[in-house]
């Protein structure tokens, strides 16, 4: 019995161009006579990947991580709690400007009630009182009223310059001059948050009025004309206590932080005493 022969017919594809699977695989490709043939173009990717950078690198590894944990149920728990704790923390950031000003609101109530009633009805003669008074001022306690009118500013100033005694909105430097006495009163105040008394203090000019309010006198100070080769209100150092320095003539110091809400710089305002009066 002779066995049948069975040929195998092998089909082979027609060749593919190499200009087309080259442009499939995204080599640019000079297009001419022979465009068969891929032709090396200058800047063209070589098989290679070029270096995506550190950030590229960085992005690829937070991508990764954020695609494990989202396929871990605790990854999940994770995730949500940290998209939580952002929104909470910006929600923070937005809300804390009001409520430093509600604090120092609450703060100037109370101050408010404790200014109106220091010194009186002691029975004691007035000089006693204000002797007494400047005995038992201690931080936080309220000093003297501050009255600004070109800024519409009415405050209660506290003794301390602490950051417990500034979320009153304005303080006055310890050891320099209580309000109308000889040398220089200075004075502190928050140029953001907490009230900020002094926001727009470098709208003051020559010739406007301070008045700081005791429970035993009214004093008016007038701002000066530039005057030591510089304007008025004036930047200094952050560091410059120079400008709190005892004066020659009964002064007032005014300062805050420039630009607002950093404490890069002091601006400074300086006025002179014009007038005194006593408080009946």
């Amino acid at each position: 019995m002779r066995r049948k022969r069975i040929e195998h017919v092998i089909v082979v594809p027609p060749a593919r161009p190499v200009a087309v699977g080259a442009r499939a695989a995204g080599i640019p490709v000079r297009e001419g006579a022979a465009a068969h043939l891929p032709v090396p173009v200058a800047g063209a990717p070589s098989g290679r990947q070029p270096d995506e950078g550190p950030v590229a690198r960085a992005a690829g590894t937070a991508s990764f991580l954020l695609d494990a944990l989202r396929r871990r149920r605790g990854g999940r728990v994770f995730l949500w709690g940290l998209v939580a704790a952002l929104a909470l923390s910006g929600s923070g950031l937005l809300l804390y400007p009001f409520y430093t000003h509600w604090q120092a609101r609450r703060i100037q109530g109370g101050l408010e009630k404790q200014f109106d009633t220091a010194g009186r009805g002691t029975g004691v003669d007035a000089g006693v009182a204000r002797i007494n008074w400047e005995r038992d001022l201690a931080a936080g306690k309220a000093l003297t009223r501050i009255r600004i009118p070109r800024l519409r500013v009415s405050v209660i100033v506290v003794e301390g310059v602490s950051w417990q005694a500034l979320k009153a909105g304005a303080g006055h430097y310890p050891g320099t001059a209580l309000p109308g006495e000889p040398g220089n009163v200075a004075i502190a105040g928050h140029r953001t948050g907490f009230g900020q008394p002094f926001r727009h203090l470098e709208r003051m000019r020559p010739g406007d009025r301070v008045i700081l309010e005791t429970p035993f006198g009214v004093y008016t100070y007038e701002v000066v004309p530039p005057f030591e080769s510089h304007g008025n209100p004036w930047l200094t150092g952050a560091k410059d206590f120079g400008v709190i320095q005892p004066t020659v003539e009964p002064s007032l110091t005014l300062t805050t932080c420039d630009p607002p809400g950093t404490s890069r710089n002091r601006l400074i305002v300086r006025a002179r005493l014009i007038q005194s009066r006593s408080r009946a």
